[in-house]
């Protein structure tokens, strides 16, 4: 018996191990992340070895890059070329170039206009399309010390330690649920993703990261990884998961979310104003003259109508109308355009000449100086007064709304909550589970 015992399989006993004592998971996690965010479509990329020891493979030839070691990569016409440790500038034959960790340390990597960022784990360059797609293989736990800060912010630990928990905790379901069923990339953009910015992010997050380490959160029925989606503010009430994105989903469903209100600062009032000629032309209109909301039950805009002083009428979604005034690349203030959730009204000039008319029934409020001169709160005044009248759009929250609103989170770590009562609060029937 003790014979057969020892000669179980190493791997085996492992696992038996692991069931018995029911320690963290076996398998190790890694996971690729493609870098698109700030490195897509690069040209010239520079890698630097700042910790550890790496192997370079390039065209099946294998070398020694310890820390100190440099590479660049780029082209020369159409041919991808590369530069080793300062070294002549080489052709490459293949396509492909991998930094691989012997004793894996960290990798600064940064293009010729923009600053380093530095990654751990291993690094995979391919050429292709007449660019460098570059994807970073690192262990699933540190892949999310990058991302938990930029999703949230290490300044939040100060009284927001649990909402930092319940961010690591969404942003690994995130990660499983995406990673899942044979895809074995996910991006480091925010705008497909969930965003991710290497190790010069990591600071307090990391604490929240390991304290729920292999945490994840799953359907209490299917006990399948939800789609555990989030944004920076609800404005007071959470979406349904199918306004958004046309499918229905038992873990992400509207409720009103009180935690979200008072916090948030821009983003949780927020004001945009348009001239009513800015405000046609956005949409092949004439100056717009009448503007009416069709909203879901929480108050988010499903569609905006809009008619012009000439009869012309367009009917929009409400997400197709955000993304005209959407802020893209700047940072957020009060008089932007942050999310669906917005009232609309009409302040008319006294120069309106649809008014005068007779096509526009708008009351006659005479407006300051400031005002009557505005394009919009992005493209700032005139030199002249602007005929036709302004619209304002007054609006609560940032983002999609559906799932866990951050500022809520923050909020209710402030209150006492733990981060268990924070995701029970955000996302219905489901259930924390280890991976």
């Amino acid at each position: 018996m003790l014979r057969i015992v020892y000669r179980v399989p190493f791997l085996c006993a492992v696992l038996l191990i692991c069931m018995l004592i029911q320690a963290e998971p076996c398998q190790a996690k890694e996971v690729s992340v493609e870098l698109v965010w700030k490195l897509g479509q690069a040209g010239w990329v520079e890698i630097e070895v700042e910790k550890g020891d790496y192997q370079l493979i390039v065209d099946s030839t294998t070398r020694k890059f310890p820390a100190g070691s440099s590479l660049q990569v780029g082209w020369g016409g159409w041919t991808p070329v590369l530069r080793i440790n300062h070294e002549e500038f080489q052709v490459l034959r293949g396509a492909v170039v991998e930094i691989k960790g012997i004793n894996s340390g960290s990798l600064s990597v940064k293009t010729p206009e923009d600053k380093a960022v530095v990654y751990r784990g291993d690094l995979h360059l391919t050429w292709q399309n007449s660019h460098w797609k570059l994807v970073n293989r690192v262990g699933s736990e540190d892949y999310l010390k990058g991302v938990v800060p930029i999703e949230m912010s290490n300044e939040w630990s100060n009284g927001g330690a649990e909402a930092l928990k319940a961010q690591a905790v969404a942003a690994r379901t995130f990660l499983v649920k995406h990673t899942e069923n044979g895809k074995k990339a996910i991006t480091d953009s925010p705008d497909i993703d969930q965003a991710y910015a290497g190790k010069l992010v990591e600071g307090e997050a990391s604490v929240a990261v390991d304290a729920t380490r292999g945490e994840i959160l799953v359907d209490e029925q299917s006990k399948q990884p939800i789609e555990a989606l989030y944004s920076s503010h609800s404005g007071g009430y959470t979406e349904d998961a199918i306004n958004v994105w046309g499918k229905s989903d038992a873990n992400n469903v509207a409720h009103p979310d009180p935690f979200s209100q008072t916090v948030g600062g821009a983003a949780n009032r927020w004001r945009f104003i348009v001239s009513a000629p800015v405000l046609g032309s956005s949409f092949g209109l004439g100056p717009v003259q009448k503007v009416e909301l069709d909203k879901y039950p929480s108050g988010r805009v499903k569609s905006v109508r809009m008619e012009d002083g000439f009869g012309k009428s367009k009917t929009v979604t409400g997400r197709t109308f955000v993304r005209k005034f959407y802020p893209y690349g700047q940072p957020i203030r009060e008089f932007a355009f942050l999310g669906s959730f917005f009232e609309s009204r009409k302040m008319a000039t006294s120069q309106d000449p649809l008014r005068k008319s007779g096509l526009t029934a708008v009351p006659q409020t005479e407006q300051g100086p400031l005002l009557s001169k505005l394009y919009s709160s992005a493209l700032g005044p005139s030199t002249d007064s602007q005929p036709y009248g302004v619209y304002i759009f007054d609006g609560r929250g940032w983002g999609h709304g559906v799932g866990m609103s951050q500022w809520g989170a923050y909020h209710m770590s402030q209150l006492g909550y733990n981060y268990k009562d924070i995701l029970s609060f955000y996302y219905s029937n489901a259930l924390i589970s280890k991976t």
